[in-house]
């Protein structure tokens, strides 16, 4: 009996801990979305065109600075602690870009709310994969993609029409004292599991400081007085330096893919550039581009969230845990995001002509059941173990694959909002934004290539 009541605590516990992690996924999920949605508009009251990809840029950058700290902090300090103090910087960020009156106070909450970011991001996972057990840990990654389905609704509609109805600047605030509930439960729940009293993590912050810096340097392609060589070389260095920074940070082999494990990692960062990056302007070409309203941006943001969040319950539902099935999966998912980015760049390329917009809508929502189904299946297969070593330890997998995904996505989404920013502030836009449509394309024909070379876990 006492052997039952104990489990059930643990079940209780354990179920409270998911729930708030569910939450907070959410809630990532509207930031995700607001910002996408709002860029345009903040960028049309502020006059802040050339200024996308320094606003998405700074965010990162900051991000950079602190995710290598988490690991390393969550050694030192009270984990309840430290996610509180972290929750509050958060809030901070969010009422500084809300009451922003230019584009560097604006600038300057999104780099605030990043250096929370980066350091809650490996606090979270850590929760899932150091102190969940493999049923609730899977559980809460597949309610992850049950989160997507509701922040595709809702988030796009929450921005849009908060933007429409207040203003963009209520909707950096109105969602906050939910997230402040939710992080307080998961401090309550993670008090003392997370520490170990000893100093084993090594802080890695040279390359994060090079990898901050180099995403900066990108963020620079989109100012207007740059001439375009130099623009052309900053660009080249900022990729350059995020290479030598992710060879760094990451597992050995992920960069050249090697077989298991650092493959996985690969595909994901690959996966994740092609998305994130076509994400980060789809809202500035509906916008911008197409001539769309505020309520057609929120629709086709919307409907390529749907697209990923149902193809991924699909792919929690059915996993690809072999590594053929996993390649062939890979393959369909691939082809998909490349033919959506495809349909998104068609109207673009064809001038005037009728249902612009509902070719990027149709576009975008096949381009995220592409990424629905492959981005699950490749999050297991970093963290699984595989039935050969290839010298990559669970903790060290976890952590990795929120640092590529975080890398690729920083590097390529500050590319293209960046160079369409820039394009649209000499008063065009149409072709660079073709060809960054194109570079995402051949992202995520790699991306499966890359999944080749991964190995089924155990």
């Amino acid at each position: 009996m006492k052997g039952t009541q104990v489990g059930q605590a643990s079940s209780a516990r354990y179920g409270i801990l998911a729930a708030a992690l569910l939450a907070v996924e959410f809630i990532a999920g509207i930031q995700t979305y607001l910002i996408r949605t709002v860029v345009p508009i903040v960028g049309a009251e502020l006059d802040a065109h050339e200024f996308y990809g320094v606003i998405n840029g700074t965010g990162q950058v900051a991000m950079f600075l602190t995710m290598p700290l988490g690991p390393y902090l969550l050694q030192r300090f009270r984990v309840d602690r430290l996610l509180l103090h972290l929750t509050w910087l958060s809030i901070a960020g969010g009422v500084i870009s809300a009451v922003a009156g230019n584009v560097g106070v604006f600038v300057l909450g999104r780099a605030v709310a990043g250096l929370a970011s980066g350091a809650l991001a490996a606090v979270s996972l850590a929760a899932i994969v150091s102190v969940m057990p493999e049923t609730w840990r899977r559980m809460v990654l597949a309610g992850y993609n049950v989160m997507w389905v509701c922040t595709s609704l809702l988030g796009p509609l929450y921005a849009g029409w908060i933007a429409s109805a207040l203003s963009w600047r209520w909707a950096f605030v109105l969602y906050l004292p939910l997230l402040v509930i939710a992080r307080i439960v998961i401090a309550r729940r993670l008090t003392g599991t997370m520490q170990s009293g000893k100093g084993g993590e090594r802080l890695t912050l040279g390359s994060a400081l090079l990898l901050a810096a180099s995403v900066a340097l990108l963020s620079f392609v989109g100012l207007r007085g740059l001439p375009d060589a130099a623009a052309i070389t900053v660009g080249g260095a900022g990729v350059a330096g995020a290479l030598v920074a992710a060879a760094r940070l990451l597992p050995g082999g992920t960069l050249r893919v090697r077989a298991g494990r650092p493959a996985a990692l690969a595909t994901m960062g690959l996966l994740t550039a092609a998305y994130f990056g076509a994400a980060a302007i789809i809202a500035i070409i509906v916008h911008n581009l197409l001539h769309g309203t505020n309520d057609q941006v929120a629709l086709v943001l919307g409907a390529g969230g749907l697209g990923w969040a149902f193809a991924g319950l699909a792919a929690a539902r059915w996993p690809a845990k072999p590594a053929r099935a996993y390649v062939r999966r890979s393959a369909l998912g691939a082809g998909l995001l490349t033919a959506g980015l495809v349909a998104i760049g068609a109207p673009l390329l064809a001038g005037e002509m009728a249902w612009r917009v509902e070719l990027a809508l149709a576009g975008w929502t096949v381009a995220g059941i592409g990424m629905g189904l492959t981005y699950l299946d490749t999050l297991n297969h970093i963290v699984d173990v595989p039935q050969e070593a290839d010298g990559v330890s669970t903790n060290k997998a976890a952590a990795s694959a929120i640092l590529v995904e975080a890398i690729a996505t920083a590097v390529m989404t500050t590319v293209t909002t960046a160079t369409v920013g820039r394009g649209i502030a000499q008063g065009g836009g149409t072709t660079i934004t073709v060809a960054v449509l194109a570079l995402a394309a051949v992202a995520a024909v790699s991306a499966a290539a890359a999944a080749t070379r991964v190995r089924s876990p155990r």
